[in-house]
């Protein structure tokens, strides 16, 4: 604790203040990541939002976030196409015109009590789209998630055209029969097509990911599709940063724990990103691509989110020896404080609390650069 008070007390700078910490360890790098511990409260954009404007100041961005590839799209047509429109067409905020209609895609078994905050999504994002749009050298966006099953089918129709007639869905097959129809057709698109080639493979993606997850009636059954669907991330950030222009940053967003530099200094609680099957997201980047990414976290003390399975807390309440609670003691208002190499011995095992109460070790000097902390934080909102 005396320990924790120092590091406020010489570090904490306010998020409108310089960051001569970071600044001073060199050019930003090639990748960034941005790891928010709940998906479900407002502060979330503030913390994106905040991070996104320093970095542009510095770099162009590519930016990535914990969204599916064709809701990413529809993202891209709003922010460099003026779209209004495209995001009334996306799924994650409420879109089901991609749903088909012979067939229930829904989940069954233990994410089927979920009362997914659509609405509130949507008024949080489009608050931080705007911001995006706004954003000068902001060079590129996607999604690098998992889609609701069948969303891509519109993408085809612009990116691949030589498959015109042939993206037909065939009334009574299952997710899997679809496919494997879908797959029968990747021979068919012209090699030189990438994004229609990547569309394809994030539809059936989709799709096999759903029939993974649909049925599982515990926590412990997804784990065979959370570790599927890591590899998804996994493929698709490999070949955008096998592309990335040299003079532009890769921005990740996501929960931390996706973007964790080194898996070894997270002690799992639950089915965390990959299924504790394979690694995260953020390891494979660093330990098998190689990247040396910046990494600043979002964590918070106290407070109410919109998470939507309806079995667990929304009410955030930690330990004591949680290090959300020892800030919280000392902070007052939201900070950032700069992982010091002087704090880094007492942060290498800390209790941190996420989503929906859980605790977890983590050794948080190999994970992040900084903290963006605030002591409490509010559900997701319609208003600014």
């Amino acid at each position: 604790m005396t320990h924790i008070r120092a590091w406020v007390e010489a570090s904490a700078v306010d998020p409108i203040a310089d960051l001569p910490d970071l600044n001073s360890r060199g050019p930003i790098p090639r990748v960034v990541f941005l790891g928010e511990t709940n998906h479900f409260v407002h502060q979330k954009v503030d913390f994106r939002a905040f991070w996104l404007s320093w970095l542009a100041g510095q770099r162009k961005l590519v930016v990535a976030e914990e969204l599916g590839w064709s809701d990413g799209r529809r993202v891209a047509s709003y922010l460099f196409q003026h779209d209004e429109a495209a995001l009334d067409r996306v799924a994650t905020f409420g879109f089901a015109g991609h749903l088909r209609q012979d067939r229930d895609d829904s989940l069954q078994g233990v994410f089927s009590q979920s009362d997914y905050p659509s609405e509130l999504m949507k008024a949080e994002h489009t608050r931080f789209y705007r911001m995006l749009r706004d954003l000068p050298g902001l060079d590129s966006f996607i999604g690098m998630d998992i889609d609701s099953p069948g969303g891509g089918y519109q993408d085809l129709v612009a990116s691949a055209p030589e498959l015109a007639g042939r993206t037909g869905r065939v009334t009574g097959e299952t997710l899997l029969e679809e496919a494997a129809r879908l797959e029968r057709l990747l021979p068919e698109l012209e090699p030189s097509n990438a994004p229609g080639r990547e569309d394809l493979l994030c539809l059936i993606e989709s799709l096999r990911y759903t029939d993974l997850v649909q049925q599982a009636e515990d926590y412990e059954a997804v784990r065979p599709a959370m570790s599927f669907r890591e590899s998804c991330m996994k493929r698709r950030i490999s070949a955008l940063l096998r592309d990335l222009p040299d003079d532009c940053t890769l921005v990740l967003m996501g929960h931390a724990f996706h973007l964790a530099r080194d898996d070894a200094g997270i002690e799992q609680q639950g089915v965390g990103p990959g299924g504790d099957l394979s690694s995260s997201l953020g390891h494979y980047i660093v330990h098998e691509l190689g990247e040396e990414p910046m990494a600043i976290w979002m964590l918070y003390g106290s407070g109410t989110d919109s998470q939507p399975l309806t079995d667990l807390p929304r009410q955030a309440s930690y330990p004591p020896d949680s290090i959300n609670r020892m800030l919280a003691d000392h902070i007052k208002r939201p900070v950032i404080l700069p992982v010091t190499v002087d704090v880094a011995p007492h942060l290498a095992s800390v209790s941190v609390g996420h989503l929906y109460n859980v605790c977890v070790k983590v050794d948080l000097a190999r994970q992040a650069d900084a903290i963006m902390f605030f002591p409490q934080v509010t559900p997701l909102t319609t208003t600014k």
